[in-house]
């Protein structure tokens, strides 16, 4: 059976003119691991040595706390049945908070960003290892997915260059797909967005932005290829690809400090094996719909950790432009 732990962080609080009276709070230093309050008396203490009998697993709030419990606690329930070991989940605010604790040995297994990876990549971190890759649901399951810059096909661009003087729509300053890949390959040909456009437009979410160059309020736009794939059924095959990003890889699984690699292997193997069909003992689904549907995950794959070099890359390119804006 798996319990839920939550990763607190530290909040300062200053005191003006009057003090400030907190109630019923409870203040954590950044980044430590709380135990729940469902957790009864018992229950493996949160950054201890590893004992081999229960395995903290750490992943960010992709979702609601509700949802992902329903995603996240079968699926672990079924590993744990199969290795003989039980999973905690360590709930993190943010991703990049997960790293510290699989280099310390407090998390050993986690659901990772591939940006988190990427930069345990480029710091050579020794203590985080490649488990698997996730597989996003759909007719056609995949480890990755594409990028794409667009407009519509009565527009005469036919590459990058041609989009000068254009107003352009990335989705946000967090997005992937809708404007960090996209920079990479505006940054690999010498093209600095902020002068070269018209307009930058940062249009909140993807299908805004497929809709705004639909409708003739932006020339062209950056998006993912499934958001690209719904808007051309909408507007009947309306827009054309300019360029488009090099395979982009989804979130990997990755272990921590202390977890050898038979045990990785071993986890590996079981991952590998599931599908939407797969169930524990009980007869319990492994796959959610949650997991499906509201995450996008139903299977997953074994790469090379250079599957991710295309991350590393986007990295090096547009952290000084993103720091700047």
């Amino acid at each position: 059976m798996i319990k839920n732990r939550c990763i607190r962080h530290y909040r300062a609080f200053r005191i003006l003119l009057t003090v400030l009276v907190i109630s019923c709070a409870w203040i954590f230093s950044h980044g430590a691991l709380a135990r729940g309050k469902d957790n009864p008396p018992g229950s493996a203490e949160p950054g201890t040595p590893w004992a081999g009998d229960v395995i903290n697993f750490g992943v960010e709030y992709l979702e609601s706390e509700d949802v992902m419990n329903q995603a996240f606690v079968p699926l672990l329930n079924y590993i744990g049945e199969k290795l003989g070991k039980q999973f905690v989940i360590n709930y993190f605010l943010e991703d990049k908070d997960i790293l510290t604790h699989l280099a310390n040995g407090r998390i050993q297994v986690a659901h990772f960003s591939s940006q988190s990876y990427a930069r345990a990549l480029m710091t050579h971190e020794s203590d985080v290892h490649y488990i698997a890759t996730v597989s996003n649901s759909g007719d056609d399951p995949s480890d990755f997915y594409y990028g794409y810059i667009f407009t519509r096909k009565d527009n005469p661009a036919q590459n990058l260059r041609d989009l000068k003087g254009y107003s352009f729509g990335f989705v946000n300053r967090t997005s992937g797909s809708g404007y960090y890949y996209p920079l990479m390959l505006f940054l690999k040909a010498g093209i600095d967005p902020q002068t070269f456009f018209s307009r930058n437009l940062f249009l909140g979410e993807h299908p805004d932005v497929t809709q705004w160059v639909i409708n003739g309020k932006a020339d062209a736009g950056a998006t993912y290829d499934g958001n690209f794939r719904n808007a051309m059924q909408q507007c009947g095959n309306c827009l054309k690809i300019i360029e488009k990003t090099p395979p982009i890889p989804n979130e990997p699984w990755v272990a921590g400090k202390g977890v050898s690699r038979e045990m990785i292997n071993q986890i590996q193997q079981i991952l590998l094996s599931i599908s939407s069909g797969t169930c524990s003992e009980d007869g319990t689904s492994a796959v959610d719909p949650a997991l499906r549907q509201q995450l996008e995950v139903d299977s997953f794959t074994v790469r090379d950790p250079s599957f991710y070099q295309v991350v590393v890359d986007m990295l090096h390119y547009t952290e000084n432009i993103s720091r700047e804006n």
